[in-house]
């Protein structure tokens, strides 16, 4: 039989896409703008809620002050800190740290039960600590040994037993997915501290190219990466062969943490730890944090220091009605048993998932993503309170008030859910700002009735049953699932741009297909009589600009603001003696520390550096930095600034106040820009920090540019 030479043409190109398809053809660059386009697989999304699971040698002392990390016992013996020291010598007289793998038998590890426990958590992912920075691997790691010296992983020491194996094959019999944490650095690794190339290239990628195609886990949660840039970590090019040639290329979810610098910027999953008030709206993200002020099992912590049940309900709900994943953390002991008060609140949330569960699987942000109490009543959470969401106090303060509702909306379904943690004396739910058609069902999850409201102006007035405790089981919170109702348009996002150093603005609106966005530049409210967004415009004064987002049979999106300024051109300067590098005065005010506690506040040490940072602090905590000099600018143009900062800092050039990210907060991010005229100009950031973690960045770039770090070559004094 005769094959026509276009058929056999078309088969060979045919066979020859799919090999080429195979061979990664369509790859994932070694670059963050390459890398950032891989989207987030869909089952992490749809997953929102897991485990973490912090367990090690550290698991042995299983110590530290509240409030503080007890997996940093090691780094706590070597750096003075008093408690731990004193702990280790009652307790272990004048033995090293690392001999506590003798003690580290994990005697009572079921990794079966462990599996089990977590499923009935609701939990639909584990994120095992492989290795901490201590070093010690939970695997058979031949580098672990060798660089260290002595044995110093779970099959040779300790439990003589693969630890994450044994786990993930446990977890593997259920719905869980698999996955482990990885410290990219060591504290005190011997080959770490003489040779960090050598560190990357023949221990570091090593164990993290046996961990994927060994253990083919559905996460890679990095961490340790602050201590050295992506480029040390060769972090891109790790990245490039996990996406394109891996056996988990299609599966497995990474994280933010690769090298200092890139965290909440690049990765694909943005990490807040301990930080509940952090919200990456535009970017998948996942808070996670332990059920007390620990990751590693702490000793040292009581019943009081655990947050309850209810409490962590709450955050889960507020996780994922922001968009988010939470990922709560146990602490195994030495004998590798789970604490029964962190076993029963595992139980205590599986009871809550298993009546509420499809409020939160598969569910994304709604338009808005919660309502606020009404009235002018105003809320404080107290501090020494770990039920953040329910023990509070009436305060003026009009900064704080009470989530009373929380919304989260299932798109396949078209189904809007309301949950709700206080439940009404009156037995009446108002649902603010919600116009619904007459038919709608509105069912009550907990008893799985159909419930009576009616529409009242713009609010749905819904009548509760009478609480019930033999029906309503794990009263932590509430659910309405309103049926048939919430598609809306998602919000526009504004892009502000200078292009060719021009000083008027030029705005463009990004919008989901079959969207409409509609805009105004006087700061009035937004609607379909206002501007029809079609192309790219330029305003001639600083305005504030709104915009909404339409969409034919759905809600219209919640109103986007900002102002957008107009700039003018501030002159460079010519100035005579100049020195490199930028000066800085260090204090320690009394009392509450915040920015303005500084002028009035001696100063402590002084100096001169090459770079803007908390690395000139003279203690761990509370103390404030300035740092004044000029910023040398080359070439023209409209030069954008942020501060990372925890807590507050502001920066100002040329005395104007540029980017304002004051506030005692987490590592959070606030920028500003500047039209800078080649020469000299006076640079002055402020900072403080008012205790728990610190940090200070600060990052420049133009329109031609790329963000970085402002370089110590353009800073004097």
């Amino acid at each position: 039989m005769k094959i026509k030479a276009t058929t056999l043409f078309r088969n060979l190109f045919v066979l020859l896409f799919i090999l080429l398809c195979q061979k990664g053809f369509a790859q994932y660059k070694p670059t963050w703008e390459s890398l950032d386009t891989r989207p987030v697989p869909k089952w992490w999304t749809n997953a929102k809620f897991g485990i973490f699971i912090h367990w090690g040698v550290y698991s042995v002392p299983g110590y530290s002050k509240k409030g503080d990390y007890a997996e940093w016992y090691e780094n706590g013996l070597r750096n003075g800190d008093s408690a731990r020291i004193k702990y280790q010598k009652e307790n272990f007289g004048d033995r090293h740290y690392y001999d506590l793998v003798n003690d580290f038998h994990a005697e009572l590890f079921n990794p079966d039960e462990w599996a089990k426990l977590i499923e009935k958590s609701g939990a639909r992912y584990v994120v095992l600590t492989s290795k901490h920075h201590d070093g010690f691997c939970l695997w058979p790691s031949k580098e672990a040994d060798r660089d260290w010296g002595f044995p110093w992983n779970s099959v040779t020491a300790g439990p003589h037993k693969d630890l994450l194996g044994e786990l993930f094959k446990a977890i593997r019999k259920t719905s869980v997915h698999p996955g482990l944490y990885y410290s990219l650095y060591e504290w005190y690794n011997p080959l770490w501290v003489s040779d960090r190339k050598k560190y990357v290239s023949e221990h570091m990628w090593p164990q993290l190219k046996e961990l994927i195609n060994n253990y083919k886990p559905d996460v890679l949660w990095t961490d340790g990466d602050w201590d050295a840039p992506a480029s040390t970590w060769k972090s891109q090019e790790f990245l490039a062969w996990l996406y394109n040639e891996s056996p988990v290329k299609n599966s497995i979810v990474t994280y933010d943490r690769w090298g200092s610098g890139v965290r909440f910027h690049h990765g694909e999953v943005y990490t807040p730890e301990y930080q509940p008030d952090l919200d990456f709206e535009d970017h998948p993200w996942e808070e996670s944090r332990g059920m007390g002020a620990s990751y590693g099992y702490n000793r040292n912590e009581d019943a009081g220091d655990y947050n309850s049940a209810q409490s962590l309900v709450l955050q889960l709900i507020d996780k994922v009605s922001r968009g988010g994943n939470f990922l709560l953390d146990i602490g195994p002991d030495a004998h590798g048993k789970i604490p029964p008060i962190m076993q029963e609140r595992l139980l205590q949330i599986g009871a809550w998932m298993k009546i509420n569960s499809e409020a939160i699987y598969n569910t994304e942000r709604w338009k808005i993503s919660s309502q606020w109490s009404e009235g002018n009543r105003h809320y404080k959470a107290k501090k020494e309170d770990n039920d953040l969401l329910l023990k509070i106090t009436v305060d003026p303060d009009p900064g704080y008030a009470v989530k009373e509702i929380f919304y989260t909306y299932n798109p396949i379904t078209n189904s809007l859910y309301a949950i709700f943690p206080k439940y009404p004396a009156d037995k009446k739910l108002d649902l603010k700002g919600i116009q619904l058609p007459s038919e709608t069902i509105i069912k009550f999850l907990s008893t799985q009735e159909n419930l009576q409201w009616h529409q009242q102006g713009n609010d749905v007035i819904v009548s509760l049953p009478d609480y019930d405790p033999n029906k309503m089981k794990a009263p932590y919170a509430y659910t309405l699932k309103i049926e048939n109702f919430g598609k809306y348009a998602h919000k526009p996002k504004m892009v502000v741009s200078y292009p060719n150093n021009s000083l008027s603005p030029v705005i463009s609106f990004t919008k989901s297909e079959n969207q409409e966005v509609y805009y105004t530049i006087d700061g009035s409210e937004p609607t379909n009589n206002s501007n029809l967004y079609s192309k790219p415009f330029s305003i001639n004064k600083t305005s504030v600009v709104k915009a909404v987002a339409v969409l034919p049979n759905a809600l219209p999106s919640d109103v986007i603001g900002a102002q957008v300024k107009l700039y003018h051109w501030m002159k460079g300067e010519k100035v005579k003696n100049i020195k490199p590098g930028i000066s800085w005065k260090y204090y320690e005010p009394e009392g509450e520390i915040s920015l303005e506690s500084i002028p009035t506040s001696p100063v402590k040490k002084e100096g001169v550096t090459d770079v803007i940072s908390e690395k000139v602090k003279q203690r761990e905590e509370k103390y404030a930095l300035q740092f004044n000099g000029y910023i040398k600018i080359s070439n023209q143009g409209v030069y954008h600034f942020s501060t990372l900062s925890d807590d507050g800092s502001k920066l100002f050039i040329d005395g104007e106040e540029i980017v304002n990210n004051d506030g005692p907060h987490g590592a959070e991010e606030a920028f500003g820009s500047a039209a800078l005229e080649p020469g000299f100009h006076k640079i002055k950031v402020v900072y403080f920090d008012s205790g728990g973690g610190n940090e200070l960045q600060v990052f420049w770039q133009n329109d031609n540019g790329d963000k970085k770090q402002i370089p110590g070559d353009v800073l004097f004094h």
